[in-house]
């Protein structure tokens, strides 16, 4: 059993301090006022983005400065100069309130509240005075827009009368949107012009047709035959202005430099290691994996293709023998019409395995459901996917979504996305989007309390904490439970070959934003050592020429889990129980992993309600 001790909170300490005890009273000050600034942080901030604050649940909302009430739904993100202004004024503000609060007077769980709100305008003010992508990337605006606008058509938060009104309202904002977008722009380069002009038709073609239909029949459908022309003339005007005006006003580099990466580094991912150490690591676990995957692969390959004899260097002779081992292997998979069965069973199984080898001790997800993916969202979710509900709505459905082949598709293109997709492949996926990953995350997180400590924290969730732990699900605690689809070899190729796309992900980011290594240099290379398709290499490669560090949160992410835990069972031995520690640090939310581990390895407990225990395993002896 793994020894906790526990602190006492503040709070409670201050209940016997002497009644005349300045320093008790300033301490008692210092904690009340904080959860007031975290909540106000929190909605405010979010007021400051309608369309994040539409997906987070925030649908009404007053300023507590001005008292002027806002019905965000149908508003749209602000991007003028004045609204900058008054964004920068509020962190910079928000910087000098806790800079006033004695953050050593703070309880150990309050200081990490505090870490998370001081980084988080420390990262907006970095976004609006460094990053400054108002003014560089034209496909940011195409991106708000469309998500503003899907949000009203996607998310059920009101019945569809009302959504369509506001959706209506949001078409309606969208000249004025852009004419800001045009004044605010200074330069751009060739992949960001390209990528908005694309992201621009797409928003077009959603305002056309999806935002049509959506309002069809309802009360707003006239209002929104009004204002849908003009709205799809600015987008088309957006479009002339990128092409014709925006490319003469100058040119910016879409590498960031060692200077911006290193800061948005710390502020985006907040983990232990450097750029440098997360590089040297990912270098070598891609050789190391690489050597690993030769040696499972060899036997099957010479089972199977006994009369291949392979030539070349060893990097040749590496890659021709797993390349047709993973073909076999992608053989095997579900009927085309099969996808959301398989996954349906796979989150079964999955459960089972959870509840019986006491994995966690949450082993029920009533509000989980695996249904096919909306029609209007396949074009972002190709595969699969998780959709939580939104903060501020925690008990609402989640959902985990598996897009079906599309009936017109030929039976050939079908194929070939079932082989990457094969029945190890899909198993792999929903590990990490659903049990034990997103979806066990997500409903842990839905525990914590107080109600300003779990909106704060899932509204600025650490990105290397949730996805670190979806991929430490799939990768560590599945293994460990034995979950290998019928065949180890096969699974673990499987899975292998799933983690060198996280190693080249830190390899090229980290390279090509701080190294000058050339993007043709960063496909053959994705190309050879992971054994990624052109398609999929060149579709990576734009991705992290759009932004950079992001793609880092995967493997930052599970190396912060995998060492965490490590250290635990090495410093508790015999006492370490794998259930309890799941419980602990998945009740924590999701704080950066290096503030979990202060937390846990000084015994501070989660502040969480209704989980009931399953980590004592049944004693054979009295039967139960």
């Amino acid at each position: 059993m793994m020894k906790i001790r526990f602190a006492f909170p503040l709070a409670a300490a201050l209940v016997i301090a002497p009644v005349g005890s300045l320093a008790a009273q300033a301490r008692d000050t210092t904690l009340a006022g904080f959860p007031a600034l975290a909540s106000e942080f929190v909605f405010t901030s979010l007021a400051f983005s309608p369309a994040s604050a539409t997906q987070a649940g925030l649908h009404d909302w007053t300023d507590p400065f001005t008292g002027r009430r806002a019905h965000l739904d149908s508003l749209l993100d602000n991007f003028s100069p004045d609204a900058i202004a008054k964004q920068r004024a509020y962190f910079m503000r928000v910087q000098s309130r806790l800079g006033a609060i004695d953050r050593a007077h703070l309880d150990a769980q309050t200081q990490a509240d505090y870490d998370v709100v001081a980084n988080a305008a420390a990262f907006a003010l970095f976004g609006l005075t460094k990053e400054r992508f108002h003014q560089f990337k034209p496909q940011m605006y195409a991106e708000d827009l469309g998500n503003s606008l899907f949000a009203n058509i996607s998310l059920e938060y009101a019945d569809k009368n009302t959504r369509a009104a506001d959706l209506t309202a949001r078409v309606a904002r969208v000249p004025g949107f852009l004419a800001i977008a045009r004044r605010n722009l200074r330069a751009t380069n060739e992949i960001y012009t390209r990528v908005s002009l694309e992201e621009t038709d797409g928003v077009s073609s959603l305002v056309k047709s999806m935002g049509a239909d959506f309002t069809r029949g309802t009360p707003s459908q006239a209002r929104y035959a009004r204002v849908a022309p003009p709205a799809i003339a600015a987008l088309a005007e957006y479009q002339r202005f990128i092409k014709d005006t925006l490319s003469r006003r100058g040119t910016v580099d879409w590498r960031s430099g060692v200077g911006l990466f290193n800061a948005k580094w710390k502020y985006s991912l907040a983990v232990s290691l450097t750029p440098s150490e997360e590089l040297r690591i990912a270098e070598d676990s891609m050789r190391n994996t690489r050597a690993e995957m030769l040696s499972l692969a060899r036997p099957l390959h010479d089972k199977w293709f006994p009369t291949h004899r392979h030539t070349g260097d060893s990097t040749a002779v590496l890659n021709a023998i797993v390349s047709e081992t993973l073909a076999r292997i992608g053989a095997e998979h579900a009927n085309r019409d099969s996808l959301l069965q398989q996954a349906k069973s796979d989150v079964a199984a999955l459960t089972r395995v959870v509840r019986d080898q006491r994995t966690v001790s949450l082993d029920s997800f009533p509000n989980l459901q695996v249904i096919p993916t909306p029609e209007f969202m396949r074009g972002v979710y190709g595969v699969a996917g998780a959709v939580f509900a939104p903060p501020l709505n925690p008990h609402l459905a989640t959902f985990y979504w598996v897009t079906p082949i599309p009936a017109a598709w030929t039976a050939e293109r079908a194929d070939s996305k079932l082989r990457e997709y094969n029945t190890y492949k899909m198993l792999d996926l929903t590990m990490h989007e659903g049990i034990p990953g997103h979806v066990v995350q997500g409903a842990y997180a839905n525990l914590l309390t107080p109600d300003w400590r779990r909106l704060l924290r899932s509204v600025y969730s650490n990105t290397p904490y949730v996805e670190g732990w979806a991929v430490y699900g799939e990768h560590v605690m599945m293994y460990d439970a034995h979950v290998d689809g019928g065949d180890p070899v096969k699974m673990k190729l499987t899975d292998l070959k799933g983690m060198l796309r996280i190693y080249t992900n830190v390899i090229i980011d980290i390279r090509l934003h701080t190294r000058n290594m050339p993007g043709d240099s960063a496909v053959a290379f994705m190309m050879r050592d992971a054994f990624q398709e052109r398609p999929e290499a060149e579709a990576k490669l734009q991705r992290a020429q759009l932004d950079y560090v992001q793609l880092n949160a995967y493997f930052a992410g599970v190396e912060e889990w995998t060492r965490l835990r490590q250290d635990v069972q090495k410093r508790d031995g015999k006492d370490f129980n794998l259930c309890r520690y799941h419980d602990t640090v998945l009740l924590y939310g999701a704080l950066p992993v290096p503030a979990i581990r202060r937390l846990y390895m000084a015994g501070i407990a989660p502040t969480a309600k209704g989980l009931a225990s399953r980590c004592e395993r049944p004693s054979a002896a009295n039967g139960r």
